[in-house]
């Protein structure tokens, strides 16, 4: 009551605001007052209104225009003119539910009025992921965002015509158009193998772009996925590229057509680096993988390996510059590459005996670090090798040639034998699981013991996320499908004999590209047991001399490393008048974070899209450890970074995989972000 007497009196002393007519009987109590009176300050008097006038049958006793039978409404507690039962912003709990400035505090957390918010997820804007702003992410049934194979943008597949001394981009969506043609260096239109650039080895990174290794002049070259959308290269302010001019589905090798355009003049062309200075003399560009890193802020630093078959040497090549890194004695002179889910860089080698090598590229990390001896394994197990940075394992009998690591980081093998009497090749696959007990990691398959008997090798291999591996059965032995949990289990897939199956790929969608050196290519799409499968041939017959292998999908990359997807959005802060700056506040987010996943949030701030693209992404934090709200304008700041009108926003899922039939997801259910808009003072 002592605190509604001083309300009022320094109320009353302010302004004539009481009731006229009143009483003035000296009270203590309203009970001591005249009907419709209440006691204020001592003294019987008519309830005070905002409007200074009077309500008669109004019983207000903290003169805050709401009591019983006023016409503002009851009042929740009288003895407080701060609590009206309405909340207004202003820390005090107004409509006396013990919560304070619910539901009116602004997006900010605070009661600044300059303050908005931009939120996405179910009950904001939905995520709506394209190929445009996402990649591998996708939105589950009740609206968050998670990861997704099946929206990994690997819907296209990088053939190399090998004579021509060129790779095709195909569409692997029907009807498997080809939507780009492009050099891999100078020497061109060779028409023979190991003449010209003679493209053989393609590997696709994880955002969708190739390499090509030339078996041919000693070079490698990176081309981007996006077409019309690449970076213009050459700086004319035109994005100049190969592309089908009159829509039939084919890039016309005709230069005059204007389809494929002259070495050095396609911007998807991002870079071409000779390596003869890493690689002196090499002609035998064997072996090629893509590797894409998280560096410690998460970002995705972009590698390339190469190997050199006649000079025994692996190179590692930023994937940015095309500049190497390091080279290194290689444990086998590399034929084929594919890196696993752990860093190692596994090596099919089948000069003289047969081996498979290792190079652990989490280790191998510059000249010195990798300059150590290679370990000599004794036997196939090669357990005394397991913890050498580079590792030579002799195979059980076989010589190498196809490599791929499935879902589960086991190692294929497409390999043969020699010296069987009458014949001049003996086919087998392998598997090799480095993580089995001594004795139980080889399984070696005989594949004519099995009743599969071709006089040659199996070359290309390649596994998919369903549990499945396939073979190219060259020249006349078809495509095997295999199951990965009991390689004894093979079939010969019907439709498939006849065609000289080299290269071997598995799309996004799961369905296998077999490349044949007859210029076609043969797609399968497989049904959910092993012997169900839909055969299509005569499908890219503009390829030409394919002799091509590798992860000409980016597939193997994808499944045989930790899943990752990311979610991009553009926020509007403030107007585009320039005496109105924006503030960045707070990333606050909602997220479901199983044990193995976590989150990355990265954003960068301009007054420009343009200036927007130019910048590096800036790291606001990992989730977790990091838990919600995230500081975006310290964490800009911290760059040296001006905030600017426009923010973009990156969030980044990633998990580790769990089996090959599985894979934990984290999932972003909603993210707001707020932003205050202050007149910019000179």
């Amino acid at each position: 009551m002592r605190r509604a007497n001083l309300f009022w009196l320094l109320f009353l002393a302010a302004c004539d605001c009481g009731g006229s007519g009143s009483s003035g009987t000296p009270c203590e109590t309203a009970a001591e007052c005249p009907t419709g009176e209440v006691c204020l300050d001592g003294r019987c008097q008519l309830p005070g209104r905002r409007d200074g006038g009077t309500e008669p049958g109004c019983v207000d006793l903290d003169g805050d225009g709401r009591g019983e039978g006023c016409e503002d409404g009851p009042d929740c507690d009288d003895a407080d003119p701060t609590q009206t039962g309405t909340e207004r912003c202003d820390g005090v709990d107004n409509d006396c539910d013990g919560t304070a400035d619910e539901g009116v505090l602004s997006p900010c957390g605070d009661c600044n009025p300059l303050c908005m918010s931009s939120g996405f997820g179910p009950g904001g804007r939905p995520f709506e992921p394209t190929p445009e702003n996402s990649d591998g992410v996708n939105v589950d049934e009740e609206g968050a965002l998670v990861l997704d194979s099946e929206r990994i943008n690997t819907n296209f597949i990088w053939i190399a015509n090998t004579t021509e001394g060129s790779v095709s981009r195909f569409s692997t969506t029907a009807p498997y158009a080809e939507v780009g043609r492009y050099f891999t260096g100078p020497d061109v239109f060779a028409n023979a193998h190991f003449a010209g650039n003679d493209p053989s080895r393609t590997s696709v990174n994880t955002l969708g772009d190739a390499f090509v290794g030339n078996r041919n002049g000693n070079r490698i070259t990176r081309i981007s996925v996006l077409g019309e959308s690449c970076p213009d290269t050459n700086g004319d302010g035109v994005v100049t590229t190969s592309r089908d001019l009159n829509g039939d589905g084919v890039i016309s090798f005709d230069l005059a057509a204007g389809e494929l355009l002259p070495w050095g003049e396609d911007d998807c062309v991002l870079w071409s680096r000779f390596l003869d200075d890493v690689l002196p003399g090499e002609r035998f560009v064997r072996a090629v993988a893509a590797q894409d890193v998280e560096g410690p802020d998460g970002e995705l630093r972009e590698y390339v390996w190469v190997g050199g078959y006649a000079t025994n040497r692996v190179v590692k090549v930023d994937g940015r510059t095309g500049e190497p890194i390091l080279f290194a004695e290689a444990p086998i002179n590399p034929y084929g590459f594919a890196i696993d889910a752990g860093g190692q860089l596994w090596v099919s080698g089948n000069a003289g005996a047969g081996f498979l090598g290792r190079v652990d590229t989490t280790r191998c990390l510059d000249a010195a670090s990798c300059a150590e001896a290679v370990c000599q394994a004794s036997g196939p197990d090669g357990t005394e090798c397991d913890g050498a940075i580079k590792a030579r394992i002799p195979t059980p009998g076989i010589l190498p040639y196809g490599i791929t690591v499935d879902f589960d980081q086991r190692v294929w093998l497409g390999a043969y034998r020699t010296g069987i009497p009458g014949r001049t090749y003996y086919p087998h696959i392998a598997r090799f699981d480095p993580d089995a007990a001594p004795g139980a990691r080889w399984i070696n398959v005989d594949l004519p013991s099995r009743g599969f008997d071709f006089d040659f090798v199996v070359n290309g291999i390649a596994a998919d996320a369903r549990g499945f591996v396939y073979g190219a059965a060259w020249s006349n032995g078809g495509i095997l499908r295999i199951d990965a949990e009991n390689p004894l289990d093979i079939v010969q897939i019907p439709g498939t004999l006849g065609t000289t199956n080299k290269g071997m790929a598995i799309d996004a969608e799961g369905k296998v590209w077999s490349i044949t050196m007859d210029n076609q290519a043969v797609v399968v799409q497989p049904g959910a047991t092993i012997g169900e499968n839909t055969v299509t041939t005569g499908v890219a017959t503009n390829i030409r001399g394919s002799y091509t292998y590798s992860d000409m999908t980016g597939l193997q990359l994808r499944l045989a490393t930790n899943p990752r997807g990311y979610y991009r959005h553009l926020v509007e802060g403030c107007g585009e008048d320039g005496d109105i700056r924006t503030v960045w506040g707070e990333l606050r987010f909602d997220a479901e974070l199983p044990t193995g996943t976590s989150i990355t949030f990265r954003v960068k701030s301009a007054d420009t899209r343009a200036e927007l693209d130019a910048l590096d992404w800036t790291p606001l934090a990992v989730a977790p450890p990091a838990t919600s709200p995230l500081a975006i304008d310290a964490a800009l700041a911290a760059a040296g970074l001006t905030p600017g009108r426009l923010l973009w926003v990156e969030v980044v899922l990633q998990a580790e995989r769990s089996s090959s039939r599985e894979v934990i997801t984290p999932r972003l259910r909603s993210f707001d972000l707020t932003f205050t808009c202050p007149p910019r003072i000179e």
